[in-house]
């Protein structure tokens, strides 16, 4: 980029600040009915839009005005304070009618509110002229009207034959207008009340008398007024007009006198003069610098600005001449947009450029112009739309840098196309919207001011991700590319210029654009020999920097430049683009090998592999056509460079001459050392911004052209033998050229990316940003970090710079609150440069070296990941180059790099980091650390790291041994992963102390151990300590287990076994402890006893239950007394809870006292009998503890226990196994009559009471019941309280709780009930309670059957006493068959007649009489005689037995005496005689039975 239309390059635009984020306080302006509007406003159409500046006070505020064409009413106002922060509130005023393209601002001198400190003078086109006093910082609260008392308007237009305005210009209290009639009118706003006769004047020609004649006096000839500048000469303010027809004339306005006239004309073009621009006067040669726009009306219409030299001398007859020489500067058919004048140069902004000339040059006409690149440029060639191949060439580099990971193509691609979007100056936040709207993606206000980077980068990626549809590079590049033509294009219609702002006493110039501000800045000396001819390289090349002015020197030095421009050409502008992204993006791919794969480029072109892939990415035609083309440029390139350096080497005459314009070359690009003074002021915020912009523009153009110098030499080497590059020379460019390249180019990679990269915001769970966010002091540094961090506009070099400048750090040549001109600003820029490199003292040395005190400035403002890639990339580096010497000076400070990126590393783990990601940041950070302490000096290097490095301060107080040192420093690391909870990396260095501990303290001196103040057993106790509780932490019970067991401090290891067993405890894992996988030896009584503790003094509820851990560690080591002991202890306090717990967690409670008394039983079955007892003291322990404590003191008496195989002596009160059992029965019954809602409480009585019995038949706990009874009673009690409970069986069987028997319905009922001798009615229905009822008698004959069976054997009469008990309750109940077969029996040959146990058949028979049942009684009788009737008569003895021992005679004769009371009473009669009757046959048979069977005998004794 050397010239542009003849125009050299002299500079580039900065971008300052952009207005998207302004709050606009829009007010109307009232329109007063008195004006009148007699000009057509359409007849002054504004044809763009219009912007102007003015600078006002000593630290000046620069107060900025823009009007548009869309909207010609509205004026817009913003306030830049270069000495504070850029204020984000604007004042937006609303007209009645569209604005003259003028405004005017200044401060207001009269005596008005102390709040009015400006104003402003304004004209509409239909020439109504506005006086507004406007408000400090624009305080009109929540006011949408100017006051009426703030602002005064007249009407410019008040006489009929006045001419329409064609012009305005205006000063403190006047405002000027030129009108088409050629006439100037003079309106002294603010300074004369408007009802005044002088408010108004004429500034006219007057010829003798003719000031009598009013109108008629104005000249004739005087063509319209074309334009009005006011300007301050020799403190007399002066009115420059220029007519339509070329007339100039120069009005005192103080005289009212026109001073000049002359008449302006151009011999050789036609047209005419259009504007008029007047600079301040040269105090060298007194003259005023002039510009004149001329406009040729032809068929193109053409524009020139000639440049005119008005000589100045106020004391002469004739003030002013007009120089005969000028110069003119064609713009071609460029729009012209603004022009500035200052004493000695010329400043044109057009629609295509900035360009700039020097006014007093030797050239006569047309002197040489310097040009400006815009940001339109940068922003088109960064973001590969500058030309078509740029963005294709992207493509090629690619494919051939990833030839092995086709895969990773599309996403490096993206890479790079949003680090462009991203770019300083080339990022705006409504651009990037309305390109997102452009594609159908929309956000409201809130969602996209919500967004962080890495957000806004994620909704591009994934619109271009679903527009390119396949993830193939090239429709990905497709995307991008029309993604970003219409970003470019929008950005520029965005951001227009619209006109120049300037700062007259230091010459600062930048550009007004539509939303945004910018400044300009110069080139470096480097710059100007990249940009600039032979000539201006020859200019530049400064004898400091030691490079020869020998004219075949710089002969080389410009043929050298021209192979570098032809290698960069070659491989393109996407080259460097790729090689940055390499550099920042996941390594999977090295910057050497991709130097290497660029180098194969130039050699031998794209591969074949290359070319046959994007064949079916992008069509046969174009990729063959594509790849034509290549070729032939491989071809002339391969060429052109083989004569050129030939051409090179003849004219050096070796190469060795060559490479020592190389080496010389490449000092052109080492950083500047500038030694910086202190004490002075610094720069301001404004000022700030745009030397963070310039210096990122300088950082590309460095490390673009230093990326081409190295290109350049790796392809000399390459065809070496070509060009007969001798070994030597190989070994230098490899030894010593390429080295220093590589440094040079890794340093302005790093400032790049300073100036590049945004800042991280804090994290959210970063209390301390919390706190701050919520301003509650009134700190404004605070609340400044705060709102910029983590914003796009706001990199990393911000933080420097404002770091730079908190250190009151002068930068040469610098106006205190004012902006730089283009030199101050790379001045400036060098400057920051120089401390980024060399720090604040400008010693030789490197920005490597320099990298731990940025690092120490990133991490103090949480930009973590900032100084992880510093450190890192400088870490890198030093491994890979040792050669170069800059690179020795940072040996020392190895260690603190080491340091301060290991705790960086730690401090991300805790920013959002999860799994692997997170592991590996540990990993980094540990080898950081233990790297740090292996270095030599280490111990002085992190000493000498600052106090405001805060938590990064390590303060040793003595002198130690390396050891010793090595010691302290790996616990301090140790507590900085503790802080962050990453117990397993601090364990590691836990570990690793530990290991120095005993080298450290035998070499080290008494009184350095009196320092210290402790022991080796102590030092080693609290190491070993720490590595228990993190190896915990991480739930590595059996690696806490060791430490435990390791540690030689008594105490500290019985601290740790009891939080040992706490912990494992809390997490359910003491499991570990019972099961035998950890070795107590030496530590069982410890560890019972502490499981003891906890037992006592926790809530049983807890979960895991400290007894049952305690059952399960006795049981493991065969400890069954002590096993069991423990679980009785248990259900003792269970018992205790039980009684005061509702129904349902008594229920759960004495279900758990069970399985404890079962276990305690079962413990004590193994052990031998005569042992198997436990103490019963554990009963009497005190039990209601309602507040436990939860410590227990560090150290505990050490208690002897009797080993458990000792011979035990019984005490007078002691538990055995049946004592549990009896507690067990006891205990069960209590929790049945718990799920009964029976509330009974066992009271500690051996025996319980009769009541017990009661309520468990009485809740059908039958079961429960007898086992009760056969637990507690022996012999007749047991016999008595079997009684009661088949007695209390038998009653609920009774009839008289049941419904009526239901005949057909309860088959069950039927097959176990005798059939009634009675007739019973039977019942056609019958209803659900009856049903249930009779189910309920079912299940209590079934129980009373089940238990009498069961139970018999061990009370024989229980079959009496229930039949009684059935027969009393109702004496005409149907006994069940089952209870009659008891009294029956089997009728076995055993068993004959009605004798037998005491539930006999005679006793049934008795029963029968005693309770009027006599049918049954007879039945009964009858079935026994006949059966025995039935027997044959050898079985005489046998029969006759049975009689013999017993018959129910008296019975018998009892029941013939009823039933005749019967018959006498009258009862039953009928019924009563049939049965006497059937009695009487009976007996009479059995009677005859008796004497056959006696005369059987008889005879057979006989």
């Amino acid at each position: 980029m050397g010239t542009n239309n003849g125009w050299r390059m002299a500079g580039m635009e900065v971008p300052l600040l952009s207005t998207d984020s302004i709050e606009w306080h829009q007010l109307s302006v009232p329109s007063s009915s008195s004006s009148t509007s007699t000009a057509n406003a359409s007849s002054h159409p504004i044809s763009r839009d219009f912007a102007a500046s003015c600078a006002i006070g000593d630290a000046p505020s620069y107060f900025i005005w823009k009007t548009s064409k869309t909207q010609s009413n509205l004026l817009d106002i913003v306030e830049l304070r270069s000495h504070k922060e850029f204020s984000r509130i604007g004042l937006r005023l609303m007209f009645p009618d569209a604005l003259f393209p003028f405004a005017f601002i200044c401060k207001d001198e009269t005596k008005f509110s102390s709040r009015n400190h400006l104003l402003l003078y304004t004209l509409t086109v239909s020439g109504v002229a506005y006086l507004i006093r406007l408000r400090n910082n624009f305080d009109y609260g929540t006011s949408s009207l100017v006051p009426t008392d703030e602002f005064l308007e007249y009407s410019t237009q008040g006489e009929p034959h006045y001419g329409a305005v064609t012009a305005v210009a205006a000063a403190a209290g006047c405002l000027l207008i030129g009108r088409s009639d050629g006439s100037v009118g003079c309106f002294q706003l603010g300074r004369v009340d408007p009802s005044t006769s002088g408010f108004v004047y004429e500034l006219r020609d007057d010829a003798g008398f003719g000031r009598l004649w009013g109108i008629l006096s104005r000249s004739p000839m005087v063509a319209a007024v074309q334009d009005l500048v006011i300007s301050e000469v020799q403190q007399r303010k002066l009115l420059f007009v220029l007519h339509s027809d070329g007339t100039f004339r120069v009005w005192d306005l103080l005289s009212r006198a026109k001073i000049f006239g002359h008449a302006m004309t151009v011999p050789s073009l036609t047209g005419a003069f259009a504007r008029l621009w007047v600079g301040e006067a040269n105090d060298e040669n007194d003259i005023i610098p002039m510009a004149m726009l001329h406009k040729q009306n032809l068929e193109v219409s053409t524009e020139t600005v000639f440049l005119y030299g008005l000589h100045c001398n106020m004391g002469d007859r004739t003030p002013f001449s007009l120089e005969r020489s000028f110069k003119k500067i064609s713009l071609g058919e460029d729009g012209l947009i603004d022009v500035k004048l200052t004493s000695n140069k010329v400043w044109i902004l057009k629609e295509e450029g900035l360009i700039m000339q020097d006014l007093f040059s030797d050239e006569v006409t047309e002197g040489p112009s310097y040009c400006y690149a815009l940001q339109e440029n940068f922003v088109a060639d960064l973001l590969f739309q500058s030309s078509e191949q740029s963005s294709d060439d992207l493509l090629w580099l690619a494919y051939s840098a990833f030839s092995s990971a086709k895969e990773e193509i599309a996403p490096f691609v993206s890479s790079v196309f949003l680090r462009a979007l991203l770019f300083p100056g080339v990022h705006s936040t409504a651009v990037l919207r309305q390109t997102l709207g452009d594609h159908n993606k929309y956000f409201t206000d809130s969602e996209f001011g919500s967004f962080t980077v890495d957000g806004l980068k994620s909704e591009i990626l994934s619109l271009i991700e679903h527009q390119g549809g396949s993830a193939s590079p090239v429709s990905i590049l497709q995307c991008w590319k029309s993604f970003c033509a219409h970003y470019v294009n929008n950005w520029c219609e965005y951001n227009a210029a619209c006109g120049l702002l300037m700062d007259p006493l230091t010459g600062a110039i930048g550009l007004v654009r539509n939303n945004s501000i910018s400044l300009c800045r110069g080139l470096k000396d480097v710059e100007h020999i990249i940009y600039g001819s032979l000539e201006e390289q020859n200019k530049h090349i400064s004898p400091d920097l030691g490079f020869s002015r020998d004219e075949r020197d710089q002969t080389i030095l410009f043929e050298l430049l021209q192979c570098v421009r032809n290698v960069s050409q070659q491989l393109g502008r996407a080259s460097s683009a790729i090689f940055y992204e390499s550099l920042l993006s996941t390594p999977h791919i090295s910057s050497e090998e991709l130097v290497s794969r660029f180098l194969r480029i130039l050699e031998t072109g794209y591969s074949s592999s290359t070319a046959a892939i994007l064949i079916s990415e992008l069509g046969a035609d174009i990729a063959w056509e594509k790849e034509l083309s290549n070729h032939r440029n491989l071809r002339k390139f391969s060429t052109n460079m083989f004569l050129s350096l030939q051409s090179l080497c003849q004219k050096a005459n070796s190469w060795s001459k060559v490479l020592d314009v190389v080496e010389s070359y490449i000092q052109f690009f080492v950083p500047k050392k500038i030694v910086l003074k202190s004490g002075a002021q610094a720069f301001f915020p404004i000022s700030g911004s745009a030397v963070v912009q310039s210096t990122s523009q300088i950082a590309k153009v460095m490390f673009e052209s230093v990326l081409d110098v190295l290109m350049l030499l790796r392809y000399m080497i390459s065809i070496s033998g070509q060009i007969n590059f001798t070994h030597d020379d190989v070994s230098r460019v490899k030894l010593d050229l390429i080295p220093m390249i590589q440094e040079v180019v890794t340093e302005w990679h790093i400032i790049r990316f300073f100036g590049t990269t945004s800042s991280e915001s804090p994290a959210i769970e970063d209390f301390s940003h919390q706190l701050s966010s919520l301003q509650i002091d009134s700190n404004v540094d605070k609340r400044f970090w705060n709102v910029k961090l983590g914003k796009c506009d706001f990199s990393l070099a911000f933080i420097l710079l404002l770091s730079m400048q908190s250190s009151s750090v002068e930068l040469g040549n610098f106006s205190v609150g004012r902006l730089p001109n283009p030199n101050s600003l790379i001045s400036l820029s060098q400057e920051f440069i120089s401390w980024i490199t060399c720090g604040r003292s400008g010693e030789e040395s490197s920005v490597f070296s320099n990298s731990i005190d940025l690092a120490l400035i990133l991490l103090r403002h949480h930009q973590y990941n900032a100084t992880e890639y510093l450190l890192t990339l400088v870490d890198e580096y030093l491994h890979k180059e040792k050669t170069f010497e800059s690179l020795q000076s940072v040996d020392g400070k190895m260690s603190a790099l080491l340091h301060i990126l290991g705790c960086c590393l730690v401090a991300q783990t805790q920013h959002g980091l999860h799994g692997p990601v997170k592991e590996k940041k540990v990993g980094e950070a540990l080898r950081c650390f233990f790297r740090a302490a292996s270095v030599e000096g280490s111990s002085k290097a992190l000493q000498s790291l600052p106090h405001e490095a805060g938590w990064l301060r390590i303060d040793f107080s003595s002198s130690l041994s390396a050891a010793a040192w090595k010691v302290e420093y790996y616990q301090w690391v140790m507590q900085l992963f503790e802080q962050y909870n990453l117990s397993e990396a601090a364990c590691q260095f836990a570990l690793a102390a530990l290991e120095q501990v005993d080298v450290a303290l035998e070499t080290i001196d008494s009184s350095s151990s009196e320092n210290l103040g402790e022991t080796v057993i102590t030092m080693k106790g609290r190491l070993w300590a720490n590595v228990f509780k993190f190896t915990l932490d991480i739930n590595k019970y059996n690696d806490a287990y060791c430490a435990i067991i390791s540690n030689p401090d008594e105490e500290s290891k019985t601290i740790c076994l009891r939080r040992f067993i706490i912990v494992l405890y809390e997490r359910g894992a003491v499991k570990i402890l019972c099961d035998g996988q950890l070795p107590l030896i030496g530590l069982v009584q410890k560890v019972e006893r502490e499981l003891a503790w906890k037992a006592e003094r926790s809530d049983i509820s807890t979960k895991p239950n400290a007894f049952k851990l305690l059952y399960a560690f006795e049981m493991h080591r065969h400890n069954w007394r002590k096993a069991a002991s423990y679980i009785y202890l248990y259900s003792v306090r269970l018992r205790t809870e039980a009684a005061v717990k509702d129904h349902q967690m008594r229920s759960s409670t004495l279900q758990e006292r069970l399985n404890g008394l079962a276990a305690a039983i079962n413990a004590l079955q193994l052990v031998n009998p005569s042992y198997a007892w436990i103490d019963a003291s554990v009963d009497e322990t005190s039990i209601d503890r309602e507040n436990y404590p939860n410590k227990k003191a560090r150290t505990t008496k050490q208690e002897q226990s009797p080993p458990d195989d000792a011979l035990p002596q019984k005490l007078p009160s002691y538990i055995d196994v049946e004592k549990l059992e009896k507690e067990f029965v006891l205990t069960s019954a209590e929790y049945l009559l718990s799920l009964a809602n029976i509330k009974w409480t066992f009271t500690g009585n051996e025996t319980p009471s009769s009541n017990l019995i009661d309520l468990l038949v009485e809740s059908n706990s039958c079961d429960m019941a007898f086992t009760v009874i056969l637990k507690f009673w022996k012999g007749s009690c047991l016999k008595r309280e079997l009684e009661r409970v088949f007695i209390s069986m038998a009653l609920k069987c009774c009839p008289s709780k049941l419904a009526p028997s239901l005949h057909g319905k309860g088959r069950k009922m039927h097959g176990l009930l005798l059939t009634s001798s009675q007739d019973e009615l039977v019942h056609d229905s019958f209803d659900a309670a009856a049903i249930a009822q009779q189910y309920a008698g079912n299940s209590h004959w079934e129980t009373l059957e089940l238990y009498l069976d069961k139970y018999r054997q061990f009370h024989p009469r229980l079959p009496l006493i229930v039949a009684g008990t059935l027969l009393s309750a109702d004496s005409q109940i149907e006994l069940p068959l089952w209870l009659v077969r008891h009294f029956k029996g089997d009728r076995n040959e055993s068993r004959f007649g009605m004798t037998g146990t005491e539930s006999n058949s005679a006793s049934l028979f008795r029963l029968y009489v005693d309770h009027g049942r006599y049918t049954e009684a007879v039945n009964l009788l009858i079935e026994y005689t006949e059966t025995f009737s039935a027997i044959r008569p050898a079985d005489v003895i046998r029969r006759k037995r049975p009689f013999a021992a017993w018959f129910p005679y008296t019975s018998v004769e009892r029941l013939w005496c009823l039933l005749e009371e019967s018959i006498k009473s009258g009862h039953r009669n009928d019924q009563c005689e049939k049965l006497k009757k059937l009695l009487h046959g009976v007996l009479v048979n059995h009677l005859n039975l008796l004497k056959v069977d006696s005369d059987d005998v008889r005879s057979s004794v006989s």
